[in-house]
């Protein structure tokens, strides 16, 4: 069984490799690819019709299973659930909470972010709800604690 490393890297060189796929504009290879993917997607259906809620929400818990449920609108979870899920996870390194997903529109708050750190808040939130069309950060900066005795008057 692969580990996450694998798994990421065995992605990445699939996204590659379609990509390239595509590249060519070849009409046979596509159809291929395409009339795979539905075989596959209706194996999958299947699969999740025949399963208890348990076993289904296992499933969706694997990072391969999960990935293919996602890619074929099987994925048990609303992609709310599933954005707050990834912004949890990635805690304490990542501080940034959906304040809501209103016509696909993710709009998340992240606080004391970088610009780069919205881009991987961005990342994480496409990564788990690909039918997300825009994600909107909004930075927030937590106030600095000030003690009463500092600005009391002496």
């Amino acid at each position: 069984m692969w580990d996450d490393d694998e798994l990421a890297e065995r992605l990445s060189t699939l996204d590659q490799l379609l990509a390239g796929l595509a590249d060519r504009a070849d009409d046979a290879a596509g159809a291929t690819v395409q009339t795979l993917a539905d075989v596959y997607g209706e194996a999958l259906e299947r699969i999740v019709r025949a399963a208890d809620d348990t076993v289904v929400a296992a499933l969706a818990d694997d990072p391969l299973v999960g990935h293919l449920l996602l890619a074929h609108d099987l994925h048990p979870h609303d992609p709310g659930t599933r954005i707050r899920a990834v912004l949890a996870d990635a805690a304490p390194d990542v501080r940034a909470e959906l304040d809501g997903l209103v016509d696909g529109v993710a709009s998340v708050t992240v606080t004391d972010g970088s610009d780069e750190l919205a881009g991987t808040v961005t990342d994480l939130v496409r990564a788990v709800a690909p039918e997300v069309t825009e994600v909107r950060i909004d930075h927030r900066s937590e106030p600095a604690f000030v003690p009463l005795t500092a600005v009391r008057a002496r």
